[in-house]
């Protein structure tokens, strides 16, 4: 079983604690490889998956870490570097985040390999927000040599799009926000409460995606799919 992921490629700082105004606060600091499209290519790997990671890095020190660790993990990084924009970084303090694109802004259509196959396609809708990262995104879509192709949509404002995608996941906001996904997408996929507390601002809808795309890829009907999606998204919720 293979997955594609294409999408943003970040290195996360994740803070455990929000301080108050003009407090220095103790507490835990993570810095780590993240981003859609590595959240989604962590956790297809745990479960067993080859996985491929389409996307752009800085030529800096963070791209080099998102490399070992994709490296380390056995998942192919087929990884653009750019010389002037920095590899994208996200910081998180408690459950807020500010997020920097960075290189992943200029995801361009050459980035993309060919061909490009597996079971399944996963394409971040981070990357379909911007002129460059989208050409690319659609690019993938488009040339994927494989049965399951998915958008994980971002904002509402992607909800009103065909991308010819035979999945799509959304947030109950993103779905009622324009009605009609059902008519341009064989599944529709909400991600809701996973059962937990969340722990992590990040991954847990990642891993859902991840999970889900692999289970119909081996044949799972979409209902049972998600359901074995829940519970691994349920457990990336509280990392």
């Amino acid at each position: 079983m293979k997955l594609v992921t294409v999408g943003d490629v970040m290195v996360d700082v994740v803070a455990d604690r929000l301080p108050a105004r003009g407090e220095r606060a103790h507490g835990s600091v993570q810095l780590r490889a993240g981003g859609s499209a590595v959240n989604a290519a962590l956790v297809a790997r745990e479960l067993g998956a080859d996985v491929q990671v389409v996307g752009r890095i800085g030529s800096d020190a963070a791209g080099d870490l998102v490399v070992v660790t994709l490296e380390r993990r056995g998942i192919e990084g087929r990884l653009a570097r750019d010389d002037e924009l920095p590899t994208g970084t996200a910081a998180a303090l408690a459950d807020a985040v500010v997020a920097d694109r960075g290189a992943n802004a200029r995801l361009s259509r050459g980035d993309v390999p060919s061909p490009l196959q597996g079971d399944a396609l996963l394409v971040s809708g981070f990357a379909l927000f911007q002129e460059g990262s989208r050409e690319a995104a659609l690019a993938a879509l488009e040339m994927f040599d494989g049965p399951w192709t998915a958008v994980d949509l971002a904002s509402p404002r992607l909800a009103r799009a065909d991308f010819g995608a035979r999945v799509v996941f959304a947030t109950r906001a993103e779905a009622e926000a324009v009605p009609g996904l059902e008519e341009r997408y064989e599944v529709v996929c909400l991600k809701d409460d996973y059962g937990v507390e969340r722990t992590s601002p990040f991954g847990a809808g990642d891993a859902f995606a991840a999970a889900f795309l692999l289970a119909v890829a081996g044949g799972a009907a979409p209902e049972t799919a998600r359901e074995r999606a829940r519970e691994v998204a349920a457990r990336a919720a509280r990392r």
